[in-house]
């Protein structure tokens, strides 16, 4: 199966879940003609959302500018180093030595003999030390690292919900697809996934710098040490297909992405160019009992588009109740 068939495949995936939720279509009567009336003027042009739009594209040419510094520092070849040169050594030919000036020493100065009669030291007495008697240490209790650690994360997780263009408005499509909108897009297990540009945080490499702390739910991968602190790992491929999920994943797993003034990243394979989108572009969700972080599905883009609120919203659900 080659990579267009396994994207297929994993959006029919997805799609059958967008439609086993869209709601039947209701019969409606044929409404019953009225008079005419005379039109209402129009109304006045909303200012709020022309301001919200204005907001959304410079939050987003901001973070493009982001993206793509954080991508050249992610993905710049090293350079070669340069080719070494040899030199023939050359040949130099030391001067004569010069025999250094005759210095007329002096006779050895004679020394005197001093006796020196010894110090008679008074021996002092000495008495035994007392016996001091120490307190008991005091021992304080403290809590676990792992646990001080997830508290101190836990208390941020809820600022992204905070972020108005995250929200989804009366017609079925958050603040920021009002419009036309991008959005950066990851592989995960051979899946694409994309996120609104407005909601990028940071891009860091794993490497072996995760920190795992016990006792969490198996998607949580472990602490990631950034320059922002510490960042909650999620295990993407097991998060969003957990009956399709292979282990292999932890191996593939380069990167993670961090979502804006949310202490939690998704470990991804792969980034990539972030991409601009019409909201006529997605298959918008309509109901979400099952899968509830999915927002829609793009096939031009072959992709899934995830709901941040929605995901951070059930990741904070999860650490409540362990």
């Amino acid at each position: 199966m080659d990579k267009h068939s396994a994207q297929d495949s994993l959006l029919s995936y997805f799609d059958e879940l967008l439609g086993d939720l869209q709601p039947e279509p209701i019969q409606v009567a044929a409404p019953v003609p009225t008079p005419a009336l005379k039109p209402e003027p129009a109304p006045a042009p909303v200012v709020q959302q022309t301001t919200q739009t204005l907001d959304q594209r410079e939050l987003e040419a901001s973070k493009r500018l982001q993206l793509q510094a954080l991508l050249n520092q992610q993905i710049t070849p090293v350079p070669a180093p340069a080719p070494k040169t040899v030199t023939e050594p050359k040949t130099v030919t030391a001067p004569a030595a010069v025999p250094p000036p005759a210095v007329q020493t002096q006779s050895a100065v004679q020394t005197r003999e001093v006796a020196v009669s010894p110090i008679a030291v008074e021996k002092a007495e000495t008495h035994a030390p007392a016996k001091v008697i120490a307190p008991a240490p005091k021992i304080e209790a403290k809590a676990p690292v792992e646990a001080v650690q997830v508290a101190e994360v836990a208390e941020q997780d809820a600022h992204t919900l905070d972020n108005p263009l995250l929200h989804w408005a009366e017609n079925g499509r958050p603040q920021w697809a009002q419009s036309r909108f991008e959005v950066l897009l990851f592989n995960v297990s051979g899946l694409t996934l994309a996120v609104p540009l407005i909601a990028l945080g940071q891009i860091q490499t794993i490497g072996d710098q995760l920190t795992p702390i016990f006792g969490q739910s198996d998607w949580f991968m472990g602490l990631l040490n950034s320059p922002m602190g510490q960042i909650k790992t999620l295990n993407t491929a097991l998060f969003v297909m957990p009956e399709k999920y292979s282990p292999k994943f932890l191996e593939t797993a380069k990167y993670v992405i961090s979502i804006d003034g949310l202490n939690w990243g998704l470990a991804v394979d792969a980034v990539n160019q972030p991409i601009t989108l019409e909201p006529s572009d997605v298959k918008w969700r309509s109901q979400r009992t099952s899968r509830p972080w999915l927002a829609g599905t793009v096939k031009s883009a072959m992709c899934a588009l995830i709901d941040i609120p929605r995901m951070a919203t059930l990741l904070m659900a999860t650490e409540r109740r362990r």
